[in-house]
């Protein structure tokens, strides 16, 4: 009895045991029998697409109609997700598959009427003229190199020539052999990356265009590294940052590619390949032009390989010489370093400070003597961020560390790198910055500077919307696209939201009980896609769901409207920002300011909450405003001087409290 109860318990164990590996194998092909699925679910909403592209071409539709009828077709497709479509311009348009992130762009698609690919792309490697730098390799990735006979060898000229200089080596990826995994593997052996092919926007970032999909995972699709695009796909720098596999050798990355720097990326892959380890990324706020890019890059590297230009100095030559934006077309030329972050405003000429040099590694050491700060003292918005420099003596100082700090982190903060700091407020105060030099690896020190920064309060909607000592409240009627508070020349206005995004409606809404013959009287201004004829962006004033005055559309100069209340009702005002599926200009928004209610009564001096009453509550407030505890409001600034003596202090607190207690009036 025992030894067959011994043999049931050992056969029980041997039977869990087997069972353990086959679970987990079961759970792993269950995960790939997953993926299959969800790929064989793209496979067919891009044969369905296919088929409606090519029947609109074999009828010689346009580029519109072409990419319409598609779009029509994509929206009869049960696989494909529900409200997902985005970004629709007469070229393209973005949608998500299970979660994959898919895109049609006709201009990738039919780069060419007869399309001539390699018969076996390969990655070509050509070894450097000169013997053993490190570093110094030269990557150019050109998926359309081969595909599209519009790329010229111009880059793969360049490309060889920069190796030749540095004395690394040349590397092409090119047509189907640029995939997503090569690039990535690639990236970290090379000190120059240049992107020779079609770029795309869209929700926050910007794509480098492939010819093919291979290798990219469900996984890249759904974090929104990679996006689908039938049998090709498209990747942006988290792509390359998530799959690199080492950090990247402080390497520059120029991206000749439309959009790569666009407003609504916001500068999502430059940020990648910084945060990967790349010193420096250049790229376009908009389409360029071939032969604008070329006139750019020719001048621009001829500054980097034979006169030892910093980025910055290069950029300046360039934009010197042949004007800005693309002398062909309309894009802007940005960089973005760890000193230089992605413009508020792409569209515009930039600041360079990018000290990168193509041989900085081989630099001659110059001793720091002596510095200073670009500022003595700033003011920064809790919240939000500034920047301070440092003033090297002597100019081309190389050989130094610089190490920030603050004071006091509950009211700023600072991360800084060897030339310059970004400064965050953190809490309404002031403190200082600290910035120490030092000799190269933990040497003496050579000195030190301050920065006094005044962290100030950040206005509220209601702050920035109303009059002076008005006492309005406003809501987002859009919680998904809100408005927001804008400093404009230190003025702090009402801005609506949505920018960047297709097909919506930003509102802000006020509700006032009025008596007839009172009046609401604004000011408002656009900087948007759009004219007078032709208003594809635009806002407009609501009075009870009805329009009321002008449309406004394009850039358009301050303006004040005012609306006088028929009869005695509650009205409820909205300032509405529209916008279509396609272009977006300007600030792609519109402002609005000094709302002003002819009925809006004056609160007491004294009321810090504005509920129109005097109270213990408000005299506890203002006593924290004097002390220093809190900082005062803008509304509650002209209410602090109870007695009017010009002098805000525990007196008008002794009287406030007094009025609130009934002792005094």
């Amino acid at each position: 009895m025992n030894l067959k109860r011994f043999l049931c318990a050992a056969l029980t164990i041997l039977m869990v045991l087997a069972l353990v590996p086959a679970a987990a194998l079961a759970e792993e092909i269950g995960a790939e029998a997953s993926e299959a699925a969800a790929f064989r679910k793209l496979d067919n909403v891009w044969a369905e697409l296919d088929a409606v592209e090519a029947e609109a071409l074999a009828a010689g539709a346009d580029m519109s109609s072409v990419t319409m009828a598609v779009y029509q077709a994509a929206l009869q497709l049960e696989l494909v997700d529900e409200k997902s479509f985005n970004s629709l311009t007469n070229k393209s348009f973005f949608f998500t598959v299970d979660g994959m992130a898919c895109a049609y762009d006709y201009t990738a698609r039919n780069y060419d009427k007869v399309k001539t690919p390699l018969a076996e792309p390969t990655v070509i490697t050509i070894p450097g003229t000169k013997n053993g730098p490190t570093n110094m390799n030269v990557l150019l990735v050109g998926p359309y190199y081969g595909h599209d006979s519009s790329f010229t060898a111009q880059y793969r000229n360049e490309a060889q020539d920069i190796a030749s200089v540095t004395g690394g080596d040349y590397v092409l990826l090119q047509s189907t052999g640029a995939t997503g995994p090569a690039i990535a593997a690639a990236c970290p052996d090379a000190g120059v990356v240049i992107y020779d092919s079609h770029g795309t926007q869209s929700g926050t970032s910007s794509y480098l265009c492939l010819t093919t999909n291979s290798g990219i995972t469900q996984q890249d699709y759904q974090n929104g590294w990679a996006v689908n695009a039938g049998s090709a796909a498209y990747i942006d720098g988290r792509y390359v940052q998530n799959h690199c596999g080492a950090e990247l050798p402080n390497n520059i990355f120029w991206m000749a590619i439309c959009e790569g720097m666009k407003r609504q990326g916001q500068g999502t892959t430059g940020y990648a390949l910084l945060a990967a380890g790349a010193g420096c990324v250049y790229g376009y706020s908009q389409s360029v032009t071939f032969v604008g890019d070329y006139m750019y890059e020719a001048t621009f590297w001829n500054e980097m390989k034979y006169n030892d230009a910093t980025v910055a100095e290069a950029f300046n030559v360039m934009i010197a010489t042949h004007g800005e934006p693309d002398p062909r077309g309309d894009a802007w030329a940005i960089v973005m370093s760890p000193d230089d972050p992605f413009p508020s405003n792409p569209d515009s000429h930039q600041n360079v400070n990018c000290d990168w040099q193509l041989f900085g590694g081989s630099m001659e050491p110059v001793a720091l003597e002596s510095f200073t700060l670009s500022a003595q003292s700033i003011e920064v918005y809790n919240g939000y961020s500034n920047d301070v420099s440092i003033i090297r003596v002597p100019d081309t100082a190389n050989q130094y560390e610089l190490v920030w700090s603050s004071e006091n982190e509950q009211i700023a903060t600072v991360t800084g790198t060897n030339r310059k700091a970004t400064i965050t407020g953190t809490g309404v105060g002031q403190t200082r910055i600290r910035c120490d030099a030092y000799l190269p690896e933990g040497g003496a020190l050579i000195g030190t500077a301050y920065c006094t920064v005044n962290v100030l309060y950040f206005p509220t909607l209601n702050d920035a919307a109303n009059a002076e000592n008005g006492h309005l409240e406003f809501t987002n009627a859009t919680p998904n696209y809100p408005w927001s508070v804008a400093i404009m020349n230190g003025r702090a206005v009402a801005k609506s939201g949505g920018a960047g995004v297709a097909n919506v409606t930003s509102t802000m809404r006020l509700v006032v009980n009025m008596q007839a013959g009172e009046t609401l009287s604004f000011e408002w201004m656009a900087s948007c896609e759009g004219s007078n004829s032709n208003p594809y962006d635009n806002g407009k004033f609501y009075v009870n769901n009805t329009q009321f005055g002008s449309t406004i559309t394009g850039t358009t100069n301050w303006a004040t409207v005012t609306y006088t209340a028929p009869s005695t009702a509650t009205y409820t005002f909205e300032w509405r920002y529209t916008k279509d599926y396609s272009v977006n200009n300007g600030d792609d928004c519109i402002y609005v300011d000094n709302v002003r209610w002819s009925g809006d009564p004056l609160a007491p001096m004294g009321d810090m909450d504005g509920d129109g009453e005097l109270s213990i509550s408000d005299a506890l407030d203002l006593l924290r405003i004097v002390l220093g505890v809190v900082n005062a409001t803008p509304a509650q600034a002209a209410l602090c001087d109870v007695n009017g003596d010009g002098t805000i202090d525990l007196t008008d607190v002794l009287i406030l409290l007094r009025m609130a207690m009934g002792v005094i009036d």
